[in-house]
């Protein structure tokens, strides 16, 4: 290791410090709880010995060997975690070498050689927006030198420069370049034996309950799950203690690693290659996803080009412009629609924050290297060929079947993508304002105003006019997360609203006032919004004024039934959850009578909703019939010890459907406003 390397923080060593003293007890906890089970072993098979010793006949022999596999089961129990293996599967990666790729090792010499870490052992190319150096896993890596393998996402390199690129992989080998970082590995051993013990072990404690078909020997079973459900019980009160600990260090491991990266780099890319990568992984899983929900029509041949065209078509909807042939995010973008005052640091997450990370790497130290702009895909030999074969295998990893019309040509998975994925905006006339407010006037006769300054145009559009809409959303938002907190204290310690720290207990002082910022907010953009009715209102001619005050008069009826629909939905979807785990019987019939029981409530909603609500005059024929048969229905959903598909898919089609049919029309309404307000603007 380098002494040039950024050192670690005074943060990091006091999380180091958190984390040593926590596995330490654990590690302590979990000897002590081995000793126990050796001298069961010891007293447990004295005690047999003696049994036998009293009088030996088959009986005594029998509970002798039942009584010595007690203390034989919990301590195997306790140590059977070693034997385990990862069966990690390579199936869906390529290995590469410097013969195949030159240019991309002369990189990964460079971050070695700048670092000063070791050299991984195999470098493979896999499909994700992702890169990752790891290493076996296995009890004996604690104490055994062991290296590590570099694992590089094609979506990744498909959406970086060679400069970005470089970072991302400096960021992954900065992990391992203080000897600190070893800790991590007993934190993951530790998380290992809980994960095992605690929460993996169902099958081994049915394998001792249920195997052997003896009965002495399903007693000796039933006693022994008996005292490894004390150690379990034991070993969990660590657990929380654990992770949040280990979460607290390994996001303090990430600010390292980024500090390193920057070192052997430049902030620039760094921070480029960062804000990009969600819109990359979107980008990539949204190509995937559509394929894997086309019912088997279509299949692809270059996952990858579909990502790029579709990072384009979500630039194009965020207004992200291009840089280097790839879109350039900014920081703004992300926190554009952010306006929430409260902060609560998330105990359980491993990574931080973006906006801290990127605060953080603009302080560090770096030698900032020269950028490299040249697109990274275009060093790696052979591209189109590995990208065609990571989709194949991509496919087959996620258990797609190969069958359907492969999709070569980009257009026309754009085309068929935009067909079944239609992306509705709200007119661009507006400068996003109704993006995320709703033009709800609930008495437009009563707000009529023919006075002169109303038909002058104020830029009730303008960005500050925007700002409150984010800002009332994100009230709506803290308004909740403070409710959640005054009701459930004990969730968290503490958190912070506009900087200042509070204790979770103190949420409630701070309800009134932002109830109040609240409602200041709901009046100001209501009158704003009864301004700008008035300013259409009167530059229109008499019939379309008469058509404006119907398009808002139906809006504010759809708007007012709109929660008596969606509340319908979320209030009977978790009673259907149960058909989609495995119950025993008796658990499945049980749900299945509290299902039937809450349908006639449901249906009650779905005959108002096809019957007598405003939503009812745009619904097709086919969503009249589709409604119409399952409301006539009388579905028992499970008979004879399995389920009936065709009810079951009856019944997760209409709740789809219906959910599809309230937001589609509520949006198509509201859209067919708008439209309607920007051609009396140009008329």
């Amino acid at each position: 290791m380098t002494n040039n390397l950024p050192p670690i923080s005074s943060a990091y060593r006091s999380k180091l410090m958190s984390a040593i003293f926590s596995i330490s007890i654990f590690f302590v906890i979990y000897f002590i709880l081995i000793l126990i089970s050796l001298l069961m072993i010891f007293l447990l098979g004295y005690g047999a010995v003696k049994i036998i010793m009293f009088h030996a006949n088959y009986f005594t022999v029998l509970a002798a060997l039942g009584l010595f596999s007690i203390g034989l089961v919990v301590f195997y129990f306790l140590i059977k975690f070693i034997f385990i293996r990862n069966h990690y599967s390579n199936r869906h990666l390529i290995e590469i070498d410097r013969g195949h790729q030159p240019e991309l090792f002369a990189i990964i010499d460079e971050i070695v050689q700048e670092t000063k870490v070791q050299k991984p052992k195999r470098v493979f190319l896999s499909p994700e927006v992702n890169a990752s150096v790891s290493y076996n896993s296995a009890f004996w890596s604690m104490f055994l030198p062991v290296k590590k393998n570099l694992t590089i996402g094609m979506g990744l390199i498909n959406s970086t420069t060679v400069g970005e690129l470089k970072t991302v992989l400096a960021h992954e080998f900065g992990h391992f370049s203080q000897r600190s970082m070893k800790i991590g590995g007993y934190v993951n051993q530790a998380e290992k034996i809980i994960f095992d013990t605690v929460y993996n072990n169902k099958e081994y404690e049915n394998s001792l309950m249920n195997g052997s078909g003896h009965w002495a020997f399903q007693l000796t079973g039933i006693v022994s799950v008996g005292f490894i459900n004390v150690f379990q019980y034991i070993l969990k009160i660590f657990s929380d203690f654990l992770f949040k600990n280990n979460a607290s260090l390994r996001r303090e491991m990430e600010f390292h690693a980024d500090a390193v990266a920057t070192y052997v780099t430049n902030p620039r890319e760094q921070v480029s290659s960062l804000l990009r990568l969600d819109l990359s992984s979107v980008a990539f899983n949204s190509s995937f996803m559509f394929y894997a929900e086309s019912e088997e029509k279509y299949l692809p041949e270059n996952l990858f080009e579909n990502q790029t065209s579709l990072m384009k078509v979500f630039s194009e909807r965020n207004n992200h412009p291009f840089e280097n042939d790839l879109p350039k995010v900014d920081l703004e973008d992300q926190t554009r629609y952010n306006k929430s005052r409260i902060e609560i640091e998330d105990q359980w997450s491993f990574h931080p924050e973006t906006d801290k990370r990127i605060e953080k790497i603009w302080k560090n130290e770096t030698k900032n290297r020269p950028e490299n702009n040249e697109l990274a895909k275009n060093i790696i030999r052979g591209f189109d060929d590995i990208c065609k074969a990571l989709t194949k295998k991509y496919l087959t990893l996620y258990s797609v079947k190969n069958v359907g019309e492969v999709i070569e040509n980009n257009e026309r998975f754009l085309e068929l993508y935009h067909e079944k994925y239609p992306y509705q905006v709200m007119s661009s006339s507006f400068n996003g304002y109704y993006e995320r407010h709703n033009p709800v006037l609930e008495d437009v006769d009563s707000i009529i105003n023919i006075s002169s300054d109303s038909a002058k145009n104020e830029d009730w559009f303008n960005d500050k006019k925007v700002s409150l809409v984010h800002e009332k959303a994100g009230i709506e938002a803290d308004l909740y997360t403070l409710n959640q907190l005054a009701a459930n204290p004990k969730i968290i310690k503490t958190f912070k609203c506009d900087g200042r720290l509070y204790k979770a207990k103190e949420a409630k002082i701070l309800i009134p006032r932002f109830t109040k910022i609240f409602e200041d907010l709901k009046a100001e953009l209501l009158e704003n919004d009864k301004k700008i009715f008035n300013y259409y209102y009167n530059i229109a001619d008499d019939y379309d004024k008469e058509i404006l005050k119907s398009k808002y008069k139906k809006f504010a009826v759809l708007d007012s039934e709109y929660e008596i629909f969606q509340n319908s939905i979320n209030n009977f979807v978790p009673h259907t959850r149960f058909m989609s785990v495995t119950l025993p019987f008796e658990e499945i019939r049980k749900y299945r009578a509290v299902l039937i029981k809450n349908e006639k409530p449901f249906k009650e909603v779905l005959t108002h909703f096809l019957e007598e609500s405003a939503y009812k005059d745009f619904l097709t024929i086919e969503n009249k019939n589709l409604l119409k048969e399952f409301i006539n229905s009388e579905y028992i959903y499970f008979n004879n010890n399995k389920y009936l598909e065709k009810e079951v898919s009856a019944l997760y089609s209409v709740v789809n459907e219906y959910q599809a049919m309230i937001s589609k029309i509520y949006i198509d309404c509201k859209e067919e406003l708008l439209d309607f307000q920007t051609r009396l603007e140009k008329s």
